[in-house]
């Protein structure tokens, strides 16, 4: 078990969402996985007869943007941390003409419809939904589709159960309560993303498993990229705890220095409506 050294409960300080303004989460962002490319050949075939016009809702650093634009017509890509789109402008190809770097809440920025797909990758739960799904249906073009994904972490890694074991100490002692919302990324990619009366799933898919190496050093920046882990939020001596105690488990598990795992991706589907009923 895991011992707190610290008299202030991690869960009093700054909301989850808002710690993806921190410069550090947004830098971490780099090391999440690619996600595998039967994502980006889903979100094309969705796409096939509608305007070739994405909305990237809540992009971070652009990844499912800069995977499409080559094969699209333009692109507004949405996020409200300031801290992500100076990542996103950075990556290679982001300064294409297609595409609108756009910095605001997905509740209010200025969009340009009719979009032929609206994307959240990793963002629908940051939404307030009742605000957003209307404001979706609004902006996407006749028949055209919202999609939802999630998956950029190993599934069913070797080290995952010590791993889960110690993640779930480190919170309860560190945030003083037990932690009873656990799931796996097997268990993630089982469950629907998003359930609400205005979104009407028409179909998903899981990607199929693609290998990833990484070194533990990026890994322990990848989970920092994660809004419970943010260097930010844990401060320096509960991220050294974190890193040190990650990095012995990990340790047994590398071949020339590296971890391999596998990553899949949940894809969801649908139409919104804009009144209930």
């Amino acid at each position: 078990m895991v011992e707190s050294k610290r008299s202030e409960p991690l869960a009093d300080r700054v909301p989850l969402g808002r710690r993806f303004s921190a410069e550090r989460v947004a830098a971490n962002y780099l090391f999440r996985p690619p996600y595998p490319p039967e994502v980006y050949d889903t979100l094309l075939e969705l796409m096939r007869g509608h305007p070739r016009i994405l909305l990237d809702a809540g992009c971070g650093t652009g990844k499912i943007t800069l995977g499409l634009i080559d094969q699209i017509d333009r692109a507004d890509a949405v996020d409200p941390s300031d801290a992500m789109l100076r990542v996103a402008r950075g990556q290679p190809g982001a300064d294409s003409a297609k595409i609108r770097w756009i910095h605001g809440a997905i509740e209010d920025a200025p969009l340009d419809p009719p979009y032929g797909l609206i994307v959240a990758a990793s963002s629908i739960h940051w939404m307030d939904l009742d605000l957003t799904l209307p404001r979706f249906a609004g902006a996407l073009a006749d028949g055209a589709m919202l999609a939802v994904l999630d998956g950029d972490a190993p599934v069913d890694a070797p080290w995952e159960r010590e791993e889960t074991d110690f993640l779930i100490d480190f919170l309860a002692a560190h945030e003083g309560r037990p932690q009873t919302w656990w799931k796996t990324m097997r268990e993630r990619l089982a469950e629907p993303l998003l359930v609400h009366p205005r979104f009407e799933s028409l179909g998903h898919r899981i990607t199929a498993p693609v290998s990833h190496s990484q070194s533990i050093a990026d890994y322990l920046r990848c989970q920092h990229s994660r809004a419970t882990w943010s260097e930010d939020h844990l401060g320096d001596e509960a991220s050294a705890e974190f890193d040190a105690a990650l990095t012995a488990i990990l340790r047994g598990h590398t071949h020339d220095g590296m971890l391999t795992f596998d990553v899949q991706t949940r894809i969801e589907w649908g139409r919104v409506t804009k009144l209930l009923g």
